[in-house]
């Protein structure tokens, strides 16, 4: 029997994928613990797996730390300047503050006998390499690489469409991005000193012995870099992505969702008379249509005020059915009074409205548009210029399976005309069944279990 350690950050998304695996794992009669460096042991209690706090900073510290705006960088500049003599020891600070060996000795303590870590956690990586045992990148997002044919993740040029579709549209955005990705490392080392990332990581490998220069590739989508010879393992479907080459160590082994994750302990049990009502005027005809309407739980920015403009775009539609889910980041009385036909929640259990919804409007957060195709549900997407969601909408359209809407332009009239041609044009909800039969079969094979098996002693 082996250990699978499955090592995660703190995102709602990789914690549900990272119990999933650990489920299935012990299934074929092995065990699994989830480890982050972050808090999350009621939530993977939650699910009745097996935690382990290991050392290192969490994504929502890595992703904090440093300067923001330009005035906050320049002071932080200003006030580092005198300390340019200490580089180096200053560098090895933050490398002590990550904590490589407490986190090896976890490993070790552990027995571990596979080690698979979140993209997203580059310095486990490095560290987990040096602990001698089978080592395993995962993801959830789509391409991450440059393939021909293949625009970068956070695009939304569609191959094939207009000219930013085109071989040279998309080798200029490759271009575009990569200049970028090189002007903010340049900057980072910069104003940071040689505290920035890439240069703590560089001094981490020194430090443990992990062949950064030959390992890293630091030209792909993902930041700092992606790996070129430790296995990824791509919890999605290659359908889903682009036609393309994929990166030589990439595995597709589908979505993995769980959908028998419970939601937030008791809200479910407040919501249910109350979402059942709805359900059965769906179900009856009284309503012709319910809407589903959600922006996650991860993203912070101001989206008040579009959510209002989706909710005037539907109390236009008295027939209609909306439920908003703010994922506990707003209070609903924040949103105002709104028609009898729109319910905002400060959660709503997402996977059970999505059983009962025609349409749903969401940012195409990865998990978020699975989860749409798993219900059978054709989507309008807002997604916000971030990470990932601009490439996953483009992806929505390639696929016929919703329409791609702007935040930052829309009305109400606009936000009704798209919801009008997903909900009257059948073949959405036709493309969106043939997406759920097409993941169906990956549950059917489980290759991601059988990728994993096949690394285990």
């Amino acid at each position: 029997m082996g250990h699978v350690l499955i090592v995660t950050s703190q995102m709602a998304g990789r914690v549900n994928v990272s119990c999933e695996l650990a489920r299935r794992i012990e299934s074929a009669g092995h065990t699994a613990t989830i480890a982050s460096p972050a808090d999350i042991q009621e939530r993977v209690a939650a699910h009745g797996r097996h935690y382990q706090r290991v050392a290192g900073p969490d994504l929502a510290t890595a992703a904090g730390s440093g300067p923001s705006g330009a005035p906050s960088r320049l002071l932080g500049f200003l006030k580092r300047l005198p300390q340019v003599r200490s580089v180096e020891a200053r560098r090895q600070r933050k490398v002590d503050d990550l904590d490589p060996d407490g986190f090896i000795g976890s490993v070790r303590d552990l027995e571990t006998d596979l080690l698979l870590v979140d993209m997203e956690l580059p310095a486990h990586v490095i560290a987990g390499w040096a602990c001698g045992v089978p080592v395993v990148v995962w993801s959830t997002m789509l391409a991450l690489w440059k393939a021909p044919g293949l625009p970068p993740l956070g695009s939304t040029i569609i191959p094939g469409h207009e000219w930013r579709g085109s071989a040279f549209g998309i080798e200029l955005a490759w271009l575009r991005f990569r200049l970028w990705k090189w002007q903010r490392t340049q900057r980072q080392r910069i104003t940071r000193f040689g505290e920035d990332q890439m240069s703590v990581m560089r001094t981490l490998a020194e430090r443990v012995g992990f062949p950064l220069e030959s390992e890293a590739d630091p030209h792909q989508w993902p930041v700092p870099f992606l790996y070129k010879s430790i296995p990824l393992l791509v919890c999605n479907a290659s359908e889903l992505d682009f036609p393309h080459r994929p990166w030589p160590t990439a595995h597709y082994v589908g979505p993995v969702l769980d959908p028998r994750r419970e939601p937030a302990a008791g809200e479910h049990r407040t919501l249910s008379n109350e979402l059942a009502t709805l359900y059965a005027r769906r179900s009856s005809g009284e309503s012709s249509a319910l809407v589903y309407c959600s922006f996650g739980a991860w993203h912070q920015g101001d989206d008040l005020a579009f959510i209002r403009t989706v909710a005037a775009a539907v109390a236009a539609r008295s027939d209609w059915d909306l439920v908003i889910g703010l994922g506990g980041r707003v209070d609903p009385a924040d949103l105002g009074e709104f028609a009898g036909n729109v319910h905002a929640y400060a959660w709503a259990p997402q996977l059970a409205v999505l059983q009962h919804a025609d349409v749903a409007i969401h940012h195409a957060g990865i998990s978020s548009v699975n989860e749409s195709i798993v219900a059978g549900v054709p989507m309008v997407v807002y997604p916000f210029d971030f990470l990932d969601q601009p490439g996953n909408a483009a992806r929505i359209v390639h696929h016929g399976l919703g329409v791609v809407g702007d935040r930052n332009t829309d009305g109400a009239s606009d936000v009704l005309r798209h919801l009008d041609r997903v909900l009257g044009d059948p073949g959405y909800k036709e493309r969106v069944l043939e997406m759920r039969e097409t993941f169906a079969r990956y549950v059917a094979a489980d290759p991601a279990l059988h990728f994993l098996l096949e690394r285990l002693p």
